[in-house]
């Protein structure tokens, strides 16, 4: 190490003749503005390698030395941690720029040289005389950026490192010296930044720390988080947002989870200017930019000439809304001093193509210093953010923002500059998310170009039946209209079959001799032409071949019947016109009625065959019976059972038989089965026995008949 010795004889004598010494220590100063803030540095590696040992290039804390003969000097306060109450030994160390340990590992000191006890010695810095602390110091052996690496065990060896691990420091401070002993400042930065700001659900938890972002086009602008609470928390800044897809209106809205990436520096200070230097802003755009429309995509290239390197936000209004609108494309692209040319995939913002024949108004804005700050976890932000331009000078500048996904609101067209902070979200919206701002300096906005998009028409899918059953008939077909297509053509490869129509939909007419074919459609525009040629087959198909066999002549005033004879089986039938599947005769009117079956095969084509079915009503279907006047039960098979010998169009019957002195000795209610001359299980003796019949002969009424007779039982 350096003496001391100059160093602090300059400063002692400044004290004592009263003259004012600078003093900017990097580190609590900014990101504690009053003892009544919250904003310690946090240490957590289960959430990422920020200043852990051995981390990632962009997780690293750097300190960046401009000359061999500066000196830094630094000190931590207590180490905190709040989940396991007496935490693991926090080590640290540095290393210099080419990657070697140039300050060993050490315990962050509880007292002593490095310790720094108060608040107020945390703002004054590493000067003991004026205040500060007792500091800890290295004398770098070279220029470069040299990383602060801190590192402790897990609380629980077995499970390995969780975020109840995690470290704070309840004060830091890192201060370069130049070899003058004047504060050097703007060195301490880095991409990754972490911090802890106890409980986000208390209102007195908050976080009024202010940042510095230099973004890769050398722009600088002042973060002032402005009293947001969120516990542990994560602050980035990029070009894009919560990604990087190539989809900025995408990439740019805050997402659920942890969406970010770390791509800009975020000093303490402003970034010191012989080391980070200002950009230069002169006007960017040259001549007339212009569209060349591309008819394979719907989009275009449009071709830019630039003075110097930079960014430019180009708008593309698809919307037939005036003004920009969520749903118009937006493309943020790096351009070079020169020629650029810049392509648009024709997509609106929510990736839907643009119609052929859209007008389009092509807004191309030059712009420097665009950063995105994603937020990763910031549960509530009650004051929102306030966002100042430092180099060049400037004001307070517009942030954005797009909530729309995580159940907010977004201002991606006006924009709100306050100095009293904009963008303003509660706990729903930022707990475990990722909410996304950003902002930049407009530079300069040329007059809009006017275009209008082409796009050839795209393949179509026709929809309708790919088989046509022999015979005349009509059938529809359709496709599903598309927006780039101004009209469709349509052709049929068969013959005997007319296209009606030209439009999305149209009929086919086949007639008696049509012939199986292809059915083809393509779309057209005048600026692209025709677009791909869709297909689909159209087979005409024959008729299954159906039969009905004849059904007998049937009185009017019979039961009813199931109908049959229909071939192949499984069809249905018709009986004048209405399905059914039995026919009752007393039911329905006397005469001829038609009978229809009908087949329909697994292809979906269908045959039918007609019989006619005679329902008499003539003398014909009178009801008649005739019995005998004796019977001879003896088993020969002859004449055995007293029934009728002629029965004609009976639908009901009862039978009842009596003795000679009049007494009931059987009965049935089906007279085909007569009587076999038994009495209560005994043969009844032979003799003169009387009957009695009751009948029904017409279902279509309650008429009945009856007759009485007298029979001989001969044994």
């Amino acid at each position: 190490m350096k003496a001391r010795t100059v160093r602090e004889i300059i400063l002692f004598v400044s004290y004592l003749i009263l003259l004012p010494v600078p003093v900017h220590p990097e580190g609590t100063k900014q990101l504690i503005p009053s003892s009544s803030a919250c904003g310690q540095l946090c240490i957590d590696k289960a959430r990422n390698d920020f200043a852990f040992y051995d981390g990632a290039a962009d997780f690293r804390l750097n300190i960046s030395i401009a000359d061999a003969s500066e000196i830094i000097r630094f000190g931590f306060g207590s180490v905190i941690s709040v989940d396991h109450g007496n935490p693991t030994e926090l080590y640290f160390r540095i290393k210099d720029p080419a990657g070697n340990v140039a300050y060993s590992q050490s315990v962050v000191p509880p007292s002593g040289p490095g310790y720094i006890s108060t608040y107020e010695q945390a703002v004054a810095g590493p000067f003991p005389g004026g205040g500060g602390y007792d500091y800890l110091e290295l004398d770098p052996s070279a220029t470069g950026d040299y990383s602060l690496e801190f590192f402790y065990l897990p609380y629980d060896a077995f499970t390995g490192y969780t975020h109840e691990d995690k470290h704070m420091l309840q004060y830091f401070d890192i201060t370069v010296l130049d070899a003058a002993g004047e504060v050097a400042e703007g060195r301490v930065w880095s991409k990754a930044w972490q911090f802890w700001s106890e409980n986000p659900d208390l209102t007195s938890s908050r976080f009024y720390g202010t940042m510095m972002i230099l973004s890769d086009d050398s722009i600088v602008t002042q973060l002032d988080c402005n009293g947001f609470r969120g516990g542990t928390f994560s602050i980035y800044s990029n070009l894009t947002g919560c990604a990087s897809t190539g989809n900025f209106t995408y990439d740019r809205k805050s997402r659920e989870g942890f969406f970010t990436y770390p791509q800009y520096k975020l000093f303490l200070n402003d970034p010191d200017s012989l080391l980070f230097p200002t950009a230069r802003v002169s006007p960017g755009i040259i001549g007339s930019p212009s569209f060349t429309p591309d008819c394979a995509t719907g989009g275009g290239t449009i071709g830019l000439a630039v003075k110097i390197t930079g960014t430019v936000r180009i708008q593309i209004e698809t919307d037939p809304l005036p003004g920009v609108d969520p749903e118009d494309a937006e493309i943020v692209a790096s351009v070079t001093a020169g020629n650029n040319l810049v392509v648009w995939d024709g997509n609106n913002s929510n990736g839907l193509p643009v119609p052929n024949g859209t007008a389009l108004k092509i807004t191309i804005t030059f712009i420097r210093g665009l950063s995105h700050l994603p937020l990763y976890d910031i549960e509530t932000n009650d004051d929102g953010l306030i966002i100042q331009q430092i180099r060049p000078s400037g004001g307070e500048l517009q942030i954005f923002w797009d909530d729309s996904g995580i159940g907010g609101n977004n201002n991606v067209s006006s924009g709100c500059a306050s100095m009293t902070g904009c963008h303003k979200w509660t706990k729903y919206i930022g707990d475990n998310n990722t909410v996304n701002s950003w902002w930049y300096i407009k530079m300069e906005d040329i007059a809009p170009v006017y275009a209008t998009s082409r796009r050839t028409p795209g393949m179509l899918a026709i929809s309708g039946s790919e088989i046509h059953c022999s015979g005349p008939g009509v059938q529809n077909y359709s496709v599903t209209a598309d927006p780039s297509s101004s009209e469709y053509q349509w052709a049929y490869s068969g013959t005997g079959v007319t296209i009606i129509g030209s439009g999305a939909e149209v009929t086919l007419d086949f007639s008696s001799d049509a012939t199986s074919g292809t059915l083809s459609v393509l779309g057209h525009n005048e600026s692209c032409g025709d677009g791909s040629t869709s297909l689909a087959l159209v087979a005409v198909t024959p008729l299954p071949d159906v039969s009905l066999a004849d059904f007998p002549d049937v009185c009017y005033t019979a039961p009813g019947f199931l109908l049959e004879g229909g071939q192949p089986a499984g069809g249905a039938y018709y009986v004048d016109g209405i399905q059914a599947d039995s026919l009752f005769p007393y039911k329905e009117s006397g005469g001829v009625h038609q009978i229809v079956y009908t087949y329909t095969a697994p292809n979906g084509c269908t045959g039918s065959d007609t019989a006619e079915l005679l329902l008499s009503e003539g003398s014909d279907c009178e009801g008649f019976l005739l019995f005998p006047n004796a019977f001879t039960p003896n088993g020969d098979g002859s004449n055995d059972v007293f029934k009728p010998a002629v029965m004609q169009n009976i639908y009901s019957s009862r039978l009842e038989i009596y003795n000679r002195w009049g007494q009931f000795i059987f009965s049935t209610e089906d007279i085909t089965r007569g009587w076999n001359g038994r009495c209560n299980g005994q043969e009844c003796p032979g003799g003169i026995y009387l009957y009695v019949v009751t009948y029904g002969f017409s279902l279509r009424t309650n008429e009945t008949g009856k007759i009485k007779g007298i029979l001989t039982l001969l044994r």
